[in-house]
């Protein structure tokens, strides 16, 4: 493999990782947030019981669970697409050495 080859690769490699080590953060963050929503969520439906808040509270909740299912989602498909793009590169790598 070339030198101008072998470096192209490289610099793809850190840059997968860099991107993996961003998804991570985000994804904690998000589960953070996530967490926080459905305390939020169960305290919610809780007083909902009482008949202390109106019907349009919960459907925003029941919206906001949407949400955070797509997020969840698209998280999930962005880390492996960047796990297989990594595993990728790695093969080329190995394969390219004599």
């Amino acid at each position: 493999m070339s030198q101008e080859m072998e470096t192209i690769l490289r610099k793809s490699l850190d840059e997968m990782d860099r991107i993996q080590k961003w998804q991570v953060v985000g994804l904690v963050i998000f589960l953070l947030l996530f967490l926080l929503q459905a305390f939020s969520f169960f305290a919610t439906m809780s007083h909902a019981a009482a008949k202390t808040i109106p019907a349009y509270g919960i459907a925003g909740l029941g919206v906001s669970v949407i949400l955070f299912t797509v997020v969840f989602c698209t998280l999930g498909i962005t880390l492996f697409i960047a796990r297989m793009t990594k595993r990728i590169l790695k093969a080329i790598e190995l394969s390219s050495r004599p």
